[in-house]
């Protein structure tokens, strides 16, 4: 049956419906959608085909090699037949079979009452009054034309479970088999219908169909799910930086000493540089404001000149040290 899949030609089947960088997501796959069907001709069928039985156990690639000599023709056998799905269109093994009837009506049913089905009828003369095997209720009479009555147990019969099952069961034993001079003919001819027509999803270099609304998605029960941040709204309100960037600290009042930690977290940092106290305060965003005051003492309010010179000294020295030059 594989060679069966050579013979379909390829498709592009979309695997998603979003681009994955930036390309389109194609896969080549067997187009197993395009499906051809034997011709309704009893003509042909009556000088084309042969009537087989299916013997017990009997498989299609068995039946081919026996046929055809090849038993890579065993999809010709499923296909001029009409049939689809093996697991069900071919007939099965005893064995299996009341496995399959255990399964579908249980273990303990299997012998129950399917339906009940005509006897047939004949009269004197040997027609037929009442044809066989047509379903009937068990409460089902019949009167012959002379209006004689008959008796239930002549007229109609019981059929279990497994009784029908196994006549279904027989009924796909008949088949019909390609004549093999007309084999080759066959194949070419489903090769030839199988192929695609021009039209623009067509590659006319390749034979390749790339159809954009086939997505894989499509065929699969379980659909994909996909997220993105786009749209959503943050969960957390983040401070910009201009909150922080002017905040101007008092310090008049109450009493802060350096280090001391303020309710908003800042901490409070004092210098001293050149007979000022600067208080800073500080926090994880930078600099938050200072505050600075002149100390006072006897020998700073001193107007001597040995002083002043002193201070001028010290000041350019300590300017000097800091960097900053003639400030």
């Amino acid at each position: 049956m594989s060679n069966y899949f050579s013979f379909l030609p390829d498709v592009y089947v979309r695997t998603a419906t979003y681009r994955t960088n930036n390309v389109d997501p194609y896969v080549l796959a067997k187009n197993i959608f395009r499906r051809i069907k034997i011709r309704d001709d009893v003509e042909y069928l009556l000088t084309g085909f042969t009537q087989y039985t299916i013997k017990n156990q009997e498989r299609p690639d068995q039946i081919s090699d026996e046929f055809y000599g090849d038993p890579q023709f065993d999809w010709v056998i499923l296909l001029t037949n009409n049939i689809i799905n093996l697991y069900q269109d071919w007939p099965m093994a005893e064995d299996e079979l009341y496995r399959h009837c255990e399964r579908k009506y249980g273990k303990n049913k299997v012998e129950d009452t399917h339906h009940w089905e005509t006897l047939e009828v004949k009269a004197p003369n040997g027609n037929i009054q009442l044809p066989a095997g047509v379903q009937v209720p068990e409460d089902f009479t019949y009167t012959r034309p002379d209006g004689t009555s008959m008796l239930s147990d002549h007229i109609r019969k019981e059929v279990t479970n497994f009784e029908h099952e196994l006549a279904q069961n027989e009924f796909k034993r008949n088949i019909y088999l390609l004549r093999k001079p007309y084999l080759t003919e066959f194949v070419d001819e489903f090769t030839a219908l199988v192929e695609y027509d021009e039209n623009e999803e067509l590659d006319l270099e390749t034979g390749h169909k790339r159809t954009r609304n086939a997505v894989q998605e499509n065929f699969i029960p379980v659909k994909p799910t996909y997220s993105t941040n786009v749209g959503r709204v943050p969960s957390i309100d983040f401070a910009v930086e201009a909150d922080y960037g002017n905040i101007t600290v008092n310090t008049a009042g109450e009493q802060i000493a350096a280090g001391d930690v303020l309710s908003d977290g800042s901490t409070v940092v004092t210098q001293r540089e050149a007979g000022e106290e600067i208080t800073t305060v500080t926090n994880q965003y930078g600099v938050a404001g200072s505050s600075s005051g002149q100390t006072s003492s006897s020998s700073s309010s001193s107007s001597s000149s040995s002083s002043s010179s002193s201070s001028s000294s010290s000041g350019s020295s300590s300017s000097g040290g800091g960097g900053y030059g003639g400030y």
